[in-house]
Parts: structure tokens; C-alpha cells; sequence
């Protein structure tokens, strides 16, 4: 039997402590014969070299601990791949972990003769916020021009902890760009995409830590999404080439849509459609169309293809991010998940509460489940439960899609700040096992 392609893996560490072994262990627990792993520590001052060294004593032939005083987490990493001798690389963070199987998948997708120099997989959330807490990070790959136009989703949808390329792509692009701050994964992806596409697997390859002393929880939104674009710009390439002409038009847009006077004319025409002032509305939008694109598509488009059920036209015009469950379980007026079932799953449960505002007023629910409607139960309490059998399915993965035909927006109505549309209460989606009473 051939000997699997060598693998490396660097794992920058700096006083992390509480989450290293966990992400150790996960690398042990990958059961995989060919895999170096560099940790790369820069002079920890909490338990994180002793857990670190503890590891490597118990499995020499697996981890390398380095114990270097570094200028951050990008410099870490580049001193860690300096010392990696595998095929494929990759690294993870000291509190991300990969699922088991990870790397047996990552050896057999990875073949640069098939064109596959770059691969990803999925890849979950968990830690300490229950709204994202087994939900996906945003993973897909189109083009170049969209793993540059960052504006357009404002999240980067590449998920690091999962995304491992040929030692070949490494060598041709160069190392972690030093002076990028925090989108360090986002800068190495973008110029990996000048030369390669990225492979898409379906399986979940990894788990992404939320909590509070991470650098992504520590930092507000806007600034991620400000710095991920000053990124983006290095790369948009000279004007003679139609990428960056591309670019420049849809940041254009982008800006466009972002100014004040405009978002407040959107608002007044949001107001005027959700209270019933069909006219109003529609005069109004024309205006939204012509100076705030980007905002007529968003915040008039989309939600009048969600309300009236619609769904390819409201997956089409969605905003470029994936659904994701606001706090408190609030969903749209058009959400979507995927979920992974396994051989034992024998139903699905959906409980959705519609909120009191809408308890007078008809308000239409529907669920479907790979394009079939389920039929509601609707109880006094203004909740919505449906239940669907898996019994006999053949996918590993079905998609559920819920349409509700009425929405509001918080700050609308001096609520809040929330600029969300939200319809109602998603109170559990879950998988039942045949072995639950």
C-alpha cells in the first residue's frame, strides 16, 4: 500500500492555554500516518508551552514544539511553515480543532493533475454564541472577482481552519503577508486565487472557536470588513487588465449605496411599502433603483420575492451571505440551512413562533424541505410546528427553506439599531434520532 502525501500543519500559539489541547488532541485524533505538526509558540506566559511540550514528549514522531519570540500571529506562521517538509499544508489556530477523518479527505482531494492545488471543506462554529453555535461558516468558492469582492457579502467566505493547498501553491505565491493585521487567511486567498481555483468538498473538515479573547469577537464588524477590503485593493491588478475595471465598478456601487442620504431615502421607501403605501413605495423605489442599486436589491428586491414565496428569485437576490440566525432565533422573510443527516436520523422538527405583532394579521409560513412543502400545525400560542419524516431518505444532506409573508425592521419602528428584516422566532431545527422517545 502507498504511503499517503505527507502533511504539515503550523499552529501559531500565544497564551491560549485554555483551548490548545483540545486543538492538539484533535490532530492525534486524526489517526494519520504521514502528518507533521509545527507548534509555534511566541514565548506563551500561561500554561500553553507546558501543554504543548506535553504533547510533543507523548507523540515525538508527530508534533515539533518551536519557542520563538515572534512580531505576531503572521510572522509565527511563517516561521512555522519554514520548518514543515510535507506535500500538503495547512494551519490551524490554538482554538479551532479539525473533525476526525479531516485529513484522509484532504489527501484524497488534493491532486494538482486534476487541477486541484487548493481545497476547502466545511466548517462549523462553536464556542460561547449559542446564534452560530453548530451553524456553517460562510465556504464557497466562484471566482477570482468574487473572493475579491468582499463588499458584496461582507464576510469572507473561505473557511481557514478547513482550506489546505499543495506545498507547490506555497512556493509560487510566497508566505503570510507581515503586514496585514488581522485578515492575514483573506490576504493568502486572495493572491491563491490569482493562480488557482479552490476545490469545494462537502463535508464538515473543522470547527471554528467564537469566544471572547479572539480576534474576530474583539473586533467590530465594519473595521473587518474596512481592512478586508484595503486588502482586496492590493490585488485588483493594473487597469489594463478587465479585473480591476470589474472591481472598481461594483466597489463603486457598493459605495454608492453607503451614503447617508441615501440610505435614509431607502428607509422612508421600506417604510412606505410596509405600511401599505403600495404607490408611495413603488415611486420610490424607482429612485432607490437608480441612485442605490446595491440597496434596491437588498432591502426593496429581495424581500418582495422572500414575502410571496419565491424562492429562487429570493435565493437569487439574497444579499451575497449565507442566512444566518439573528439573537434571540429571529430568521427573514427567506432563510435556508443545510443540514448533515445521518444513517440513525429518523425525523425533522421545525418549531417557529410568529411574533406578536403579527398574531392579529394572516401571516403565512411555509417550510419546505428539498422544494416540498410541509404541512403546519398551528398552535394558540402563535407557534408554527412541523414535522417531517427522514425515514428512507437517501441524501446525507437535505435543505430546508422557510418563507414567511410578513416581515418588520426594528429600526423602522425606533425599536432598535437592528437593520434586519425579521419575521419570526425560529425556535428549534433539529435532527431526531430513531433511537429518541
Amino acid at each position: 500500500m502507498n504511503e499517503p502525501p505527507k502533511i504539515s500543519i503550523v499552529t501559531p500559539s500565544f497564551n491560549q492555554g485554555a483551548y490548545l489541547a483540545e486543538t492538539l488532541q484533535s490532530l492525534v485524533d486524526q489517526d494519520y500516518p504521514n502528518l507533521e505538526v509545527i507548534i509555534q509558540d511566541g514565548g506563551s506566559t500561561d500554561n500553553s508551552i507546558e501543554i504543548a511540550q506535553r504533547f510533543a514528549d507523548e507523540h515525538p514522531s508527530l508534533f515539533q514544539l518551536a519557542i520563538e519570540e515572534d512580531d505576531g500571529q503572521a510572522d509565527a506562521l511563517n516561521r512555522g511553515f519554514e520548518k514543515t517538509t510535507g506535500t500538503i499544508l495547512g494551519f490551524l489556530n490554538s482554538d479551532d480543532k479539525l473533525e476526525r477523518g479531516c485529513l484522509w479527505s484532504v489527501a484524497r482531494e488534493i491532486d494538482p493533475e486534476r487541477g486541484r492545488h487548493v481545497v476547502f471543506g466545511r466548517c462549523l462554529f462553536f464556542g460561547n454564541d449559542p446564534g452560530k453555535e453548530g451553524r456553517d461558516h460562510p465556504s464557497r468558492f466562484k471566482s477570482r472577482f468574487d473572493q475579491l469582492a468582499i463588499w458584496t457579502r461582507q464576510v469572507n467566505q473561505i473557511p481557514q481552519p478547513s482550506t489546505f493547498w499543495h506545498r507547490s501553491v506555497w512556493d509560487r505565491v510566497g508566505g503570510i503577508d507581515t503586514t496585514v493585521a488581522h485578515a492575514v487567511d483573506y490576504d493568502l486567498f486572495c493572491r491563491f486565487s490569482r493562480y488557482y481555483r479552490f476545490h469545494k468538498v462537502p463535508e464538515i473538515w473543522s470547527r471554528y472557536r467564537l469566544h471572547d479573547a479572539s480576534k474576530t469577537t474583539n473586533m467590530n464588524q465594519w473595521d473587518i470588513v474596512d481592512e478586508c477590503i484595503a486588502v482586496s485593493r492590493r490585488h485588483w491588478g493594473s487597469w489594463l487588465w478587465p479585473l480591476r475595471w470589474r472591481c472598481s465598478l461594483s466597489y463603486a456601487l457598493y459605495r454608492r449605496s453607503e451614503r447617508s442620504e441615501v440610505i435614509e431615502f431607502c428607509r422612508e421607501t421600506e417604510r412606505a411599502l410596509l405600511n401599505g403605501d403600495r404607490l408611495t413605495a413603488l415611486l420610490r423605489s424607482m429612485g432607490v433603483a437608480w441612485s442605490a442599486p446595491l440597496l434596491f436589491r437588498d432591502r426593496l428586491l429581495f424581500p418582495f420575492f422572500a414575502t410571496r414565496g419565491w424562492t429562487e428569485l429570493a435565493r437569487a437576490f439574497q444579499r451575497d451571505t449565507p442566512a444566518e440566525i439573528c439573537p434571540n432565533s429571529w430568521v427573514g422573510p427567506f432563510y435556508e440551512q443545510v443540514l448533515s443527516i445521518g444513517p440513525d436520523a429518523r425525523s425533522l422538527r421545525i418549531h417557529i413562533e410568529a411574533p406578536e405583532r403579527f398574531r392579529n394579521s394572516e401571516l403565512r409560513i411555509v417550510v419546505l424541505v428539498d422544494g416540498h412543502p410541509l404541512k403546519p400545525e398551528v398552535r394558540a400560542d402563535g407557534v408554527f410546528a412541523f414535522q417531517h419524516s427522514l425515514e428512507g431518505t437517501d441524501p446525507s444532506r437535505i435543505r430546508v427553506t422557510i418563507h414567511s409573508s410578513r416581515y418588520f425592521v426594528p429600526s423602522l419602528d425606533g425599536e432598535s439599531e437592528d437593520e434586519r428584516l425579521l419575521s419570526a422566532r425560529l425556535l428549534s431545527l433539529e435532527i431526531i434520532p430513531a433511537t429518541s422517545d
